[in-house]
């Protein structure tokens, strides 16, 4: 198979980011999340919202947690 070769300018680099924004992220802490697990039908949003009723058994015992690591895999 033939390659075409490519003609013109290369594309552009993505711009560097200039560093974190000063603005402050916005405070979801009285978002109801058991309301929105209930009413959602986003298939991700369902998930996070029960990975977070799971996660997060009472106000007293809520703790930060970050996981940015692949999820189990679906077959």
């Amino acid at each position: 198979m033939a390659t075409v070769p490519v003609t013109g300018p290369a594309p552009a680099a993505p711009a560097e980011p200039s560093g974190p924004s000063a603005e402050p992220l916005p405070d979801f802490g009285g978002v109801d999340v058991a309301a929105v697990a209930a009413r959602t039908g986003h298939p991700v949003l369902g998930e996070v919202a029960a990975l977070l009723l799971r996660n997060w058994p009472s106000a007293e015992r809520a703790v930060a947690y970050y996981d940015d690591g692949p999820g189990p895999t679906v077959r």
